[in-house]
């Protein structure tokens, strides 16, 4: 009976292994150690650790099927890129007139102008990303 406490010390011990990986996979084998620690009272350890790894292993593979389905579905993935430059405002620093590669952010892109030449110092508005190449348009259009 002394050995049943294991259970909760193990749940503890997933909790704060998912919570600092981020990655939550080993939290569904706290639905196999919670009925383990309850027949822990009446059955021997070799049962419970039979009970454990039986209910564990079968949430896990079912719980990260359905998570996964389910974060797929409702929840939007957005592209770094697009986050991160997407309707952003910068300033040229060459003059832009169709096509050019310049730096934005430190990073070098080809930049695809849809709209009016943009002189140097002017400020213009990314407007999508295609490939490898900023669509951008002069901030005042």
């Amino acid at each position: 009976m002394e050995i049943n406490w294991i259970w909760l010390l193990l749940t503890a011990f997933v909790i704060v292994i998912d919570f600092l990986t981020s990655d939550f996979v080993y939290s569904w084998l706290i639905i196999g150690f919670i009925p383990a620690f309850l027949l822990g009272f009446f059955v021997v350890f070799p049962v419970q650790v039979f009970i454990a790894v039986m209910i564990g292993g079968i949430s896990i593979v079912l719980g990260l099927k359905y998570s996964r389905k389910y974060i797929k579905k409702n929840i939007k993935q957005e592209k770094l890129m697009m986050g991160k430059y997407l309707g952003q405002e910068f300033v040229a620093n060459i003059d832009i007139i169709k096509e050019e590669q310049m730096k934005v952010n430190g990073v070098y892109w080809r930049v695809k102008n849809i709209g009016s030449p943009i002189i140097s110092g002017e400020s213009f508005i990314v407007v999508n990303i295609e490939n490898n190449k900023l669509i951008i348009k002069k901030g005042d259009e």
